[in-house]
């Protein structure tokens, strides 16, 4: 054990100066790769990361900094991954992504007479469809938390103006901007914006735009909590035209952060399968950070001001991502599982590595389960979660025991509702009783339980229980696997 976390810290601490490598698909080499060192994602970087293409024979050579300690790899119709240094000195394997595919949005650019734009069209390009290394884009994440299965595109960029929704514009009113935006659009081709089923992501067009996003003026009331602002929301629109027919859209203000607006995208991409998994009270902590459709889309802020701004740049610019059941599971009823690799424990024990879920998929487990005997259909959930790409987002910056490792919930799908959180995830705290920052803990009150990680670094605890599950975490090595041992009591 001692030699393991020697040769982890080792690892993490990277090599300055160049790296040379090769890049293959198991035979030989595949060229055209794009390889750079995996960094805070920022919404403006203040430099952009070195990035190398691999040559005709899958060569590349990069100059890194001293901390840089994990390689992101990628070319479209293949499966993305995170490779740390101990990986470096021998051939990277990329495997086909046959899940790849191109999203359209339809972006609708919403102004009024009594209150102009503030954020330029390219800095909202930016945003969302940036696809430069170390930036925060809606694309970036999306691809990042994909593994290489999507990637976002701007399909048209309407501009349209409105003088029937004077000011002050709440929440109340979006329905109705919704509504005016949706007859303007009536007869219009929708071309590359509609390539797949929206209910299940098949590649199958459904007369539906597969990414329809509002953008209007003003501030985030999901930030704010100003009820004068407007909340990002994800709808399910019927057709002025249509009533029993209903297209998915996203409304969003401009100054909206990105966790809220990938946040609002999940809800968004499989029409309402993915729930929220926080409860609206805020009081009771479910899964906190460790999911994107909880705290988590609020992760990456470096100070909390929420009534002043600016939000985009300072807060929400590096959301979590989404845990192994909701990526595998639930977006677009089950159309990405291949992208983690899940073992279902049959028996009361199991001892074995569990690989990143935020790798690609390989030879080990990334998602463990096992039945919870005492209720039909729910089940404990183990994932390793790693400070790499997206993830490394701290919120306020804090750091210490719990904020990496192995994560443990509770999940129940019964408890999904569609519109009326219950809580289906329930992450185990590693660390009872630590210190939170003061209230309000996250922007509308959430919890954050960023110290739930099971670890064996100094002060952290290795092993936990809930209910009949015991764990343990045995060892760790430098590709940031873990080893576990898992046992369900009989009674």
């Amino acid at each position: 054990m001692i030699r393991a976390a020697a040769l982890l810290l080792l690892a993490m601490a990277g090599l300055a100066g160049a790296t040379e490598g090769r890049v293959t698909d198991g035979r030989q080499g595949l060229p055209g790769v794009r390889v750079y060192p995996d960094r805070q994602p920022r919404v403006a970087p203040s430099a952009t990361p070195p990035l190398a293409i691999t040559d005709a024979e899958g060569r590349f050579r990069l100059e890194l900094a001293p901390d840089d300690a994990v390689l992101a790899v990628e070319k479209d119709g293949w499966r993305r991954d995170l490779v740390p240094a101990a990986e470096w000195s021998r051939e990277i394997v990329l495997r086909p992504e046959p899940a790849f595919r191109r999203g359209s949005v339809l972006l609708v650019r919403l102004d009024f007479p009594d209150e102009p734009s503030r954020v330029s069209d390219e800095a909202l390009r930016n945003l969302l469809f940036s696809r430069s290394p170390g930036a925060a884009s809606a694309a970036n994440y999306l691809y990042e938390v994909s593994k290489g299965a999507l990637s976002l595109v701007e399909g048209r960029f309407l501009k349209l103006r409105s003088d029937e929704h004077p000011a002050p514009r709440r929440d109340e009113q979006v329905s109705p901007m919704a509504r005016w935006v949706l007859k303007r659009l009536r007869g219009a081709p929708l071309g590359d914006c509609d390539q797949v089923d929206n209910r299940t992501g098949a590649l199958k067009p459904d007369g539906k735009p597969d990414f329809l996003w509002i953008i209007a003026p003003g501030h985030p009331q999901s930030v704010t909590g100003d009820p004068s602002h407007i909340k990002a929301v994800s709808l399910l629109m019927p057709l002025p035209w249509n009533q029993h027919r209903r297209w998915p859209l996203l409304f969003m203000t401009e100054e909206v952060p990105l966790g809220n607006i990938v946040h609002e995208a999940f809800h968004g991409m499989g029409e309402h399968r993915v729930d929220d998994l926080y409860l609206e009270d805020g009081k009771v902590p479910t899964a906190g950070i460790w999911d994107l459709m909880d705290g988590g889309q609020y992760r990456g802020w470096d100070r909390q001001h929420p009534g002043e701004g600016p939000w985009v740049a300072d807060m929400g610019y590096s959301p979590s991502h989404p845990m192994a059941w909701v990526r595998s599971e639930l977006w677009y009823r089950g159309r990405f599982r291949a992208s983690v690799s899940h073992l279902a424990v049959k028996g009361r024990s199991w001892e074995g590595w569990i690989a990143p879920v935020s790798r690609a998929p390989g030879a080990d487990p990334q998602w463990v389960t096992l039945a919870d005997p005492r209720k039909k259909g729910r089940f404990f959930s183990l994932e390793v979660r790693r400070l790499w790409g997206f993830e490394q987002g701290r919120i306020g910056g804090r750091s210490g025991p719990g904020h990496q490792g192995l994560v443990v919930a509770l999940i129940d799908p019964g408890l999904l509702t569609y519109g009326d959180p219950r809580g289906p995830v329930r992450v185990v705290d590693a660390h009872p009783g630590s210190p939170e920052p003061p209230a309000p803990k996250l922007p509308i009150g959430l919890w954050q339980l960023d110290d739930a990680a099971f670890n064996l670094g100094p002060g952290e605890q290795p092993k936990g229980r809930s209910g009949p599950l015991s764990w343990e975490v045995l060892e760790t090595d430098a590709s940031g696997r873990m080893r576990v041992r898992v046992k369900l009591d009989r009674h």
